[in-house]
């Protein structure tokens, strides 16, 4: 009887402790407007928001921003009179999407409305399936919205929201819901 609950117990502590760890879901940050640096958005039902990462494909360890902000390089000396993009990604990303933003000249709060390629606004998605990008969504004209809530150059402030649909050369459609994002840019 004790070899027997000795058999019982250290089964019982093996698959304890042989549990695989469940990781938790991404949830998207909060909306605000205090140049918090988050962003995220939900890409065909699936919630995306920046993590980090290491790219090692390119000769050696290359570090990836899963939140990247290009500003050109007048736009704070002209208070938005040069373009601003924003890319979001989550790093390692073995299957999932990439989201790219372009809001080319942005100088006021308010609806950006995309345009078709190559004109700005821009939205492109990049959906990526065992770690290569397979597939690219653009935007079209006017099918995504984009919402300047704030744009405070004296802070560094520029927050907002967006969602829209994007499609691939054969129109299939993917959606994005309740994205946003709240950048400091100084």
């Amino acid at each position: 009887m004790k070899a027997l609950f000795s058999i019982c117990l250290f089964i019982l502590i093996c698959g304890c402790t042989q549990r695989e760890e469940v990781a938790e879901p991404d949830t998207l940050p909060g909306i605000t407007e205090t140049g918090a640096n988050t962003a995220g958005v939900i890409i065909d039902g699936i919630v995306i928001v920046p993590k980090d990462g290491i790219n090692q494909s390119y000769g050696g360890p290359e570090i990836i921003k899963g939140l990247s902000v290009i500003l050109g390089s007048n736009f704070v000396e002209t208070n938005g009179n040069d373009s601003f993009s924003l890319s979001i990604k989550n790093v390692p990303l073995k299957n999932g999407f990439i989201f790219f933003m372009d809001i080319g000249i942005l100088n006021h709060t308010g609806d950006y409305f995309t345009e078709d390629q190559p004109k700005w606004p821009q939205i492109v998605v990049g959906k990526v399936v065992d770690g290569i990008a397979v597939k690219q969504f653009y935007a079209r004209k006017n099918s995504c919205k984009v919402k300047i809530t704030k744009l405070d150059f004296d802070k560094g402030i520029i927050s907002g929201t967006f969602f829209g649909d994007v499609f691939d050369e054969n129109n299939n459609k993917i959606t994005l819901k309740e994205g946003r994002f709240d950048i400091k840019i100084k």
